[in-house]
């Protein structure tokens, strides 16, 4: 072959193109492969190491919703010494903070024995049950003498703000500004519906859940809300 015979070169613009194009595929086809390899750890690898730990995602959800649950309780209880003046309603509102704080506890340490985070409003709250905030102790954010505030990440939840009965934070604000016994029925209505909300999880985790502490606490919880719920019905009547 002479070297008449050969091809001409391309233009340098063609080869350019073609230089990027080869370029952007290896790119494209790295990214892909990234993206299939998160999405096989997250599809297999993750629910893989659940199982051998003995718990799913229904497990881990349950826990991880009931842990911000209770824990907005514990806030909504604190709410009461400060405002009410009603015996019954500072009783049973106590109780009801109590049971959560503990639960909240119980939920808390079963997420940190799996290595799964532990919802930064269950820590706060906790906080302010240890610090004396359903007795009336605690900080006061606003510096009004009207009882401890817990910080906005209190009030945070899975997924929307009104998940499963929560409050969301301007209504709890809003709440915090009655007294007396417009508070009184503002907060024992309002703690009816943020139980009432809580059943749904607790249910899912009795029905799809794997890990024996996590059905147990589960259990419990709905035997415990059923029975709180009754007790703040008979109260709200009587307001």
């Amino acid at each position: 072959m002479s070297l008449g015979d050969l091809p001409p070169d391309p233009p340098s613009g063609t080869y350019a193109l073609r230089r990027r194009l080869r370029v952007m595929g290896a790119i494209l086809a790295g990214g892909i492969a990234a993206a299939l390899a998160l999405a096989y750890w997250l599809g297999v690898a993750v629910p893989a190491r659940q199982a051998a730990d003995g718990y799913n995602d229904t497990d881990r959800v349950y826990a991880q919703v009931m842990a911000e649950h209770n824990a907005q309780a514990v806030e909504l209880a604190a709410l009461a010494p400060n405002r009410s003046e009603n015996a019954r309603v500072l009783e049973l509102t106590h109780d009801v903070g109590t049971a959560s704080a503990e639960q909240t506890a119980a939920l808390a340490g079963w997420l940190r024995d799996r290595t799964v985070p532990v919802p930064g409003s269950a820590t706060t709250a906790l906080a302010l049950f240890e610090a004396g905030g359903l007795d009336g102790s605690g900080d006061d954010a606003d510096g009004d003498g009207s009882g401890p505030r817990a910080p906005a990440g209190l009030t945070h939840v899975h997924g929307t703000e009104t998940d499963h009965g929560m409050l969301t934070p301007e209504q709890i604000t809003q709440m915090a500004r009655l007294d007396g016994a417009e508070f009184d029925a503002a907060l024992v209505g309002a703690l009816i519906e943020h139980h009432y909300g809580g059943l749904q999880p607790a249910d899912e985790a009795i029905a799809g859940g794997m890990d024996p502490d996590a059905i147990a606490l589960a259990t419990a919880e709905r035997q415990r809300i059923r029975g709180e719920v009754e007790e703040l019905r008979e109260l709200l009547g009587q307001l």
